[in-house]
C-alpha cells in the first residue's frame, strides 16, 4: 500500500504547470489583498504550504488502495455534508450552510466530497468494464454522482453542485458509455427549450428527440433504456412549456436575479448587475499589460465584491492585463492536456477514471468561473482553480494534482506495455437482439 516515490518517477511537467498556475494566483491575491491590516495573502500562502505535504503524501499511497476504500470515504463525505445543517458545528456563510466549524478550525466538506465521489465512481465504473446493458447500469453511477450534489444544492450552493454533473458524465464516457446513451442521459436537460413557445423551437426540439429515438434503435439500444429517458425528456419539456411561469415564480429571488442579469446585464447595473459590471471594468482597465501587482483599484477601494474569491480572474486581469490572463489560460490548457495524457498512460481503467475526473473538476471550475466573470455565463459563485482564495478549495486542488502524479508514477512502474490503459472499453453488446427490445 505504501511505497516510497522515486524522484525519477515523478511527472515534473504536471508539477511545474500546477506550480506555475499557483504562482500566478498567489501573486494576484498578494497584490490585491496586501495591506497593513489584511491577511488574505498570508492565509493563502499558509494553505499552499499545508497543501504540499498532502500532495506528497498522496504519492506514497497507491491510488488503487484509495479506490478500494472508496465506499468508506464516500459515506463519510455524505455525513460531512449533512453535518453542515447541524447546530453548533454547522456554519452558515454568504447564505449557504456549507461549512463545518469547530473552534478555530473550519472546512467546506463539499470540496472534499468531489474527490470522495470521484473515487467511488472510479470503483463502481472500473468494476463494470464497459458493461452498459440495462437501465440500472446507467442509473447507478448517476445516483452516485447526483446524491451529494442534491445535498449541496440544499445548502444551497448551486455552483459546487453543478460540478458533479460534468464529472459524472465524463467518467461514464471514459468507462465506455456510448454516445447514444450519453445523449439519452442529457435529453431531459433540454426541457429548458420549453420556455420558448415559438414554432421554430418546438419543431427543433421534436426533430432532435426523433433523431435520438432513431439513433437509439439503429444502435440497438434496448427499449428499456431509451424509453424512460425519452419519456422523462418529454414530460420535463411539457412541464416547462405549460407551467414555466409558475416554476419561475417559485425560484429563489437570487436565482431569478442571476438569470435576468445574464439575459439583460445592463438593466440593473446599480443593483443585481453591479458585480458583473465591475468585473468587466476590472478586466478592461487592465489593458494589454495590466496596471501592476499592487495597483488594483477595484480591490483597493472594494468596488468589486468577492474579488479574492469568485472574481479572482478579474483582479488578475486588472493587475496583469491581457498578457497575464492569456498566460494563465494557456497554463490551464497545458495542465488539462497533460491530465488527459495521464489518463491515457494509466495502467488501469480505475486510474484513467480518476485522472479524467480530476481534470473534469478543474475544467468545470475554469470554464464556469471565467465564463461568469466575463458575462458569458450566469453568476454561480464558483472559485477558480489554484487562483481563488480558500483553504479547503486549495487543499483539494493540491490533492487532485497529487492523484495525477500518483497515476503516472504507477504507470511508469509497469514493465508490460500491454498492462496500460489504451482507451475506452468497448460497450458489451448483446449477442442476440430480441424483437421486443424495439
Amino acid at each position: 500500500m505504501f511505497k516510497i516515490a522515486s524522484l525519477t518517477e515523478i511527472d515534473y511537467l504536471t508539477l511545474l504547470l500546477a506550480c506555475s498556475v499557483l504562482g500566478l494566483g498567489l501573486a494576484s491575491i498578494t497584490g490585491a489583498t496586501y495591506t497593513g491590516t489584511g491577511n488574505q495573502w498570508f492565509s493563502q500562502m499558509k494553505w499552499v504550504l499545508l497543501g504540499f505535504p498532502l500532495l506528497v503524501g498522496v504519492l506514497f499511497i497507491d491510488y488503487r488502495q484509495m479506490v478500494r476504500y472508496a465506499p468508506i470515504f464516500y459515506i463519510l463525505g455524505i455525513v460531512g455534508l449533512m453535518l453542515c445543517f447541524a447546530p453548533m458545528i454547522g456554519h452558515k456563510s454568504h447564505g449557504a450552510s456549507s461549512w463545518l466549524k469547530v473552534g478555530p478550525l473550519s472546512m467546506q466538506p463539499s470540496e472534499v466530497v468531489k474527490l470522495t465521489t470521484l473515487l467511488m465512481l472510479a470503483r463502481w465504473l472500473g468494476a463494470r468494464k464497459g458493461q452498459w446493458e440495462g437501465l440500472l447500469d446507467v442509473l447507478k453511477p448517476l445516483t452516485i454522482g447526483v446524491l451529494p450534489s442534491l445535498v449541496i444544492l440544499a445548502q444551497p450552493d448551486l455552483g459546487t453542485a453543478i460540478v458533479f454533473g460534468p464529472m459524472t458524465l465524463v467518467l461514464m464516457f471514459v468507462a465506455g458509455l456510448p454516445i447514444t446513451h450519453l445523449c439519452l442521459v442529457l435529453s431531459p436537460v433540454f426541457c429548458l427549450l420549453g420556455a420558448f413557445h415559438s414554432v421554430e423551437v418546438i419543431l427543433l426540439w421534436v426533430a432532435g428527440l426523433t433523431a435520438l429515438l432513431l439513433a437509439s434503435i439503429w444502435n440497438r439500444v434496448p427499449w428499456t433504456l431509451w424509453l424512460p429517458f425519452l419519456a422523462l425528456a418529454g414530460a420535463a419539456y411539457g412541464g416547462v412549456f405549460v407551467y414555466g411561469e409558475t416554476i419561475w415564480n417559485k425560484l429563489p429571488s437570487h436565482h431569478q436575479a442571476r438569470i435576468e442579469n445574464y439575459l439583460n446585464p445592463e438593466a440593473n447595473m446599480r443593483d443585481t448587475g453591479y458585480n458583473i459590471m465591475q468585473s468587466k471594468i476590472a478586466l478592461g482597465s487592465g489593458g494589454f499589460k495590466g496596471k501592476g501587482m499592487f495597483n488594483s483599484t477595484q480591490a483597493e477601494y472594494e468596488f468589486l465584491p468577492e474579488y479574492e474569491h469568485d472574481f479572482a480572474f478579474s483582479i488578475l486581469g486588472e493587475q496583469m492585463g491581457f498578457i497575464g490572463g492569456a498566460v494563465l489560460l494557456g497554463l490551464f490548457l497545458l495542465l488539462i492536456t497533460r491530465g488527459v495524457d495521464t489518463a491515457m498512460e494509466s495502467r488501469s481503467l480505475e486510474g484513467a477514471l480518476i485522472a479524467a475526473g480530476v481534470i473534469s473538476i478543474f475544467f468545470a471550475h475554469i470554464f464556469i468561473n471565467v465564463g461568469m466573470v466575463t458575462g458569458v455565463l450566469p453568476v454561480t459563485g464558483l472559485p477558480l482553480t489554484f487562483v481563488s482564495y480558500g483553504g479547503t478549495f486549495m487543499l483539494t486542488n493540491m490533492v487532485g494534482v497529487g492523484l495525477l502524479l500518483n497515476i503516472r508514477m504507477q504507470a511508469r512502474r509497469v514493465e508490460d506495455p500491454e498492462a496500460r490503459f489504451t482507451g475506452r472499453p468497448p460497450m458489451a453488446l448483446p449477442t442476440k437482439v430480441d424483437d421486443d427490445q424495439f
